[in-house]
């Protein structure tokens, strides 16, 4: 079910995060290595969750998916992108890979740009990770463009049509 994460969800985010890089320290990419100031990376964190809503997907009474939905970042997109209706996905997390949970959160984020008149459904992601493109691509999101933009290892862009 999908939920919106209040306060009490801050620390599960921030625990969510750092069990991600953990997994992905295991796996063949370089998304989250190379010396990243996890005090930034919280601050960063804490900036979006004061800002922005956290949905999550909630199993059991637990929450087992999570993302934020921000303003589309500027430095990637076009000022007609920016200008669309979307719904713009940033920290997404899952608690277990292979579950089916990302998806089900996925799916809920469309149904709800679907809900509120929305076109796109769109993202940023690390530039290097393939098998993250991968799965965007599996799940019918279209690799629009990768962006070069200093001191940002993401810049793959993706976004997936909505029919209202």
């Amino acid at each position: 079910m999908l939920i919106t994460l209040d306060e009490s969800h801050r620390q599960l985010v921030h625990r969510v995060r750092d069990e991600a890089g953990e997994w992905l320290a295991t796996k063949d990419t370089d998304q989250y290595r190379g010396g990243l100031d996890m005090a930034k990376v919280h601050a960063n964190i804490d900036r979006d969750f004061d800002n922005y809503p956290f949905v999550g997907w909630e199993v059991d009474g637990e929450v087992v998916a999570m993302m934020a939905l921000i303003d589309p970042e500027s430095d990637f997109w076009s000022p007609e992108e920016l200008a669309q209706p979307q719904i713009y996905i940033s920290r997404f997390f899952v608690v277990e890979h292979g579950k089916g949970y990302g998806d089900a959160l996925l799916r809920a984020v469309e149904d709800l740009a679907r809900e509120q008149g929305k076109s796109w459904v769109r993202m940023n992601v690390w530039s290097t990770n393939t098998k993250l493109h991968d799965y965007y691509l599996k799940r019918g999101y279209d690799h629009i463009r990768t962006c070069q933009v200093p001191g940002r290892m993401s810049g793959a862009l993706f976004q997936k049509r909505i029919i209202t």
